[in-house]
């Protein structure tokens, strides 16, 4: 059982509000599937897609209490269950895919979408925890989604200013609500960064705490997780302020991402 001894460092003063409304902060990218919403256009090709929405980095202002208590939750629409007999492919639903997260998949949203441009939706929100993630969902599921593949990557921003035990019990929320969605959940784990500064020496040790307690937790909980930490430990994946990706770390990730999807999928 977790508690509030977990925590490591103190937080500092500098950091967001847990509860702030991130959509009056900055300006959120999201790549929405197609199906029914809107008319998709001509396919690009992944590096030509025009991705031209700004993005700009959430400020860190006020201060939070990591003790607070969740609050009430907003319920996912449930989602359709896969029926009990084989199903053909002549007749295999098409299925919609979410992929949502912070900042680390700004740039991958080409490569994600680009197998099934209508069914597959991107939402990156920079400067996003995993409280926000909890939030946005409900917009994001549809009652008519069919076993939804869901993909979260959230973490990695919080690391820093936010003790462990608060950020397993946003983890444990965020798990309770997607659960009853009855969507095929997957959490990735937290990304660590480059530099022998002894803050991100720090940052690394407590992201590889998290990663270790969300992969038993996943396994307890029947939900997926996707380790992968080794992606960012290769040369030249990493941007030269070693938190972000390079461009080539971005088309890694998403590689990884598709594949994760092509395996839901079938």
């Amino acid at each position: 059982m977790d508690t509030p001894q977990e925590a490591e460092d103190p937080l500092p003063s500098h950091h967001q509000a847990e509860g702030e409304d991130l959509r009056d902060r900055g300006e959120w990218k999201q790549v929405p599937a197609q199906g029914g919403r809107q008319t998709p256009s001509q396919p690009p090709s992944p590096p030509q897609m025009p991705l031209r929405n700004r993005y700009e980095a959430l400020e860190l202002e006020g201060q939070a209490n990591d003790e607070v208590d969740e609050g009430p939750r907003t319920e996912l629409p449930r989602a359709r269950q896969p029926a009990p007999h084989i199903t053909t492919a002549s007749t295999k639903k098409q299925r919609r895919v979410i992929v949502i997260g912070d900042s680390l998949l700004k740039g991958t949203e080409g490569w994600i979408c680009q197998p099934d441009l209508s069914h597959r939706e991107v939402c990156c929100l920079p400067g996003a925890r995993v409280r926000d993630i909890t939030g946005k969902l409900p917009g994001l599921v549809w009652p008519s989604d069919y076993y939804l593949p869901l993909v979260v990557q959230v973490g990695s921003g919080e690391v820093r200013d936010k003790s462990i035990w608060a950020i397993k019990r946003d983890f444990r929320s965020l798990g309770r609500q997607v659960k009853g969605s009855g969507a095929q959940v997957v959490f990735s784990s937290i990304p660590p960064v480059a530099g022998e500064d002894k803050g991100r020496e720090g940052r690394n040790r407590r992201s590889q705490q998290i990663n270790t307690w969300l992969q038993a937790w996943c396994h307890r909980q029947n939900l997926g997780i996707f380790d992968h930490e080794s992606v960012y430990m290769a040369p030249g994946l990493l941007a030269t302020d070693g938190l972000h990706l390079s461009q080539k770390g971005k088309r890694i990730l998403a590689q990884e991402v598709a594949g994760l999807i092509d395996r839901a999928l079938n």
